[in-house]
């Protein structure tokens, strides 16, 4: 990993949570679908749908998974449209076209460092797929981990965050508590320097990690977290980390910001 960050005092942060991460999870996708894709049977479906959203997440990851290498080897058609269902269906993601969308994971699977440009949507695929290896990068995911980096101390560069719709999210945007937080830094020497363009930009490069390699550095990160947080066995799967982030962003972590953030103008 190229940069540094406290793993210890992230775990820690995170250990209050994952214990309720089967209560704290809430997602609860649309998995109709997977009947017709040969995911699962209908019997299936109908003991799924009976499970919690957690308890059906982890039995998802597990078959989807199963499929994912099967259909890669052996059928395009079922493989293209399982990646449409993880980034549609599942991960409500529906304004792109299916053409594209199947070129960006394409291009995703091809390469070692992925594009972080819409890389929320081609990461779900890589998560489905490698949980050993990738996360899902998600503006959830960023926002929750960049807090904890801040509020903990835990480290003095960020990761970028996808744009992302939720309201409570966008109210205390992340980029301008940073901001805050390292003030002096955007301070300018002589009113002339706001006269610069992009300055807030050139400012900003200091303070996130740059796009083209977040991606492998989140996931090198979540690792250690893992490693830290989880069983030997839970740790593997990077999705217990990953989930735990996702689920506390906009509960948990929008009331400790809401608790701890104070702010004087003299």
């Amino acid at each position: 990993m190229k940069y540094k960050f406290e793993t210890e005092k992230i775990a820690n942060y995170l250990m209050q949570f994952k214990d309720k991460l089967p209560e704290l999870y809430t997602w609860n996708a649309k998995i109709e679908k997977l009947v017709d894709l040969g995911v699962i049977t209908q019997s299936e479906l109908n003991s799924l749908n009976n499970q919690t959203s957690y308890e059906k997440e982890i039995i998802l990851k597990k078959k989807v998974n199963l499929k994912l290498h099967e259909y890669y080897k052996t059928n395009k058609v079922l493989f293209d449209n399982l990646c449409l269902w993880i980034i549609k269906d599942w991960g409500g993601i529906l304004t792109a076209k299916d053409s594209d969308t199947i070129e960006l994971v394409k291009d995703f699977l091809e390469t070692d460092n992925p594009k972080y440009n819409r890389i929320a949507s081609a990461s779900k695929v890589g998560a489905y797929m490698f949980p050993e290896k990738y996360i899902i990068y998600d503006s959830r995911v960023a926002y929750a981990l960049n807090w904890i980096i801040l509020s903990e101390k835990a480290g003095e560069i960020f990761f970028p965050i996808p744009s992302g719709r939720n309201s409570k999210m966008t109210a205390f945007e992340m980029s301008v508590l940073i901001r805050l937080k390292n003030i002096q830094h955007y301070v300018p020497k002589d009113i002339s320097e706001m006269d610069k363009r992009l300055y807030i930009n050139q400012k900003d490069k200091t303070s996130y990690i740059p796009e083209k390699e977040s991606y492998s550095e989140l996931n090198y990160l979540i690792k250690e977290i893992s490693n830290k947080l989880w069983n030997e066995e839970k740790s593997k799967m990077l999705y217990y980390t990953e989930m735990l982030l996702f689920s506390i962003a906009d509960r948990e972590i929008f009331y400790d910001i809401t608790n701890r953030l104070t702010l004087e103008i003299k």
